[in-house]
């Protein structure tokens, strides 16, 4: 009997929400409609957490525009279209028929010669894990590079260590599944500009290119 009154209060929720919802003049195609989006917070807080609201993030997600996570207080709107655009320009994503690629600068996440992720670097790592949990679909591969100073083998272990790292905090404060993330290190053996000049003096600009974190993240769409 509990189990029937749970369904039916769900049911009544949803229907509530999207008759709210639906109630106000708002055109599907509108997606920034600010008046549409206030009607849609109000009726998921209205709700709150034991009320049905958790059965409705897919719902709400079908919402152009829209995205919705449970937090301690209810269901709070997170990305709308206009961020979800800022951060791909912000990063410089390239998309691609079936992926969305990412080139972070190593001098940008880590410190010299570490792989801890600096503070300043939560900016940028904020703005990847909103694209990868708005677009991804399937598995998300993380490269590290490094520029050709120091030894080869070294240069393996250190990438390898700040892809991890970048994993890492992508799970810890993005909340990324782990299970979709794969890591590799490439050390210095995929530059995409010269570490040395053609006089054999060093390159510090071509370096600092070589440094980098390459994202790649499974899509199945091509965005508009």
């Amino acid at each position: 009997m509990r189990a029937v009154l749970k369904h039916n209060a769900t049911t009544a929720a949803v229907a509530t929400v999207f008759f709210t919802i639906s109630a106000i003049a708002w055109e599907a195609d509108q997606s920034d409609d600010p008046t549409a989006h206030d009607a849609a917070k109000l009726s998921l807080l209205t709700l709150g957490p034991d009320q049905g609201a958790q059965s409705l993030i897919e719902d709400i997600r079908e919402i152009e525009g829209l995205d919705a996570a449970i937090d301690g207080q209810g269901l709070t709107l997170l990305a709308s279209v206009e961020e979800l655009n800022q951060a791909i320009n912000d990063l410089g994503a390239k998309i691609g028929e079936m992926e969305i690629s990412v080139a972070l600068s190593s001098d940008i996440l880590f410190d010299f010669d570490k792989a801890e992720i600096k503070p300043t670097a939560e900016t940028e790592l904020t703005k990847l894990g909103l694209i990868i949990r708005e677009k991804r679909t399937g598995d998300v591969t993380i490269i590290g590079h490094t520029d050709a100073k120091g030894s080869g083998s070294y240069n393996m272990k250190l990438s390898d260590r700040r892809a991890t790292s970048v994993k890492n905090w992508l799970v810890n404060y993005a909340q990324i599944n782990a299970e979709v993330i794969n890591t590799e290190g490439l050390g210095e053996t995929q530059p995409i500009a010269p570490n040395v000049k053609a006089d054999g003096s060093d390159d510090t600009d071509g370096r600092a290119k070589n440094r980098r974190v390459d994202v790649m993240i499974q899509t199945r769409e091509t965005l508009k």
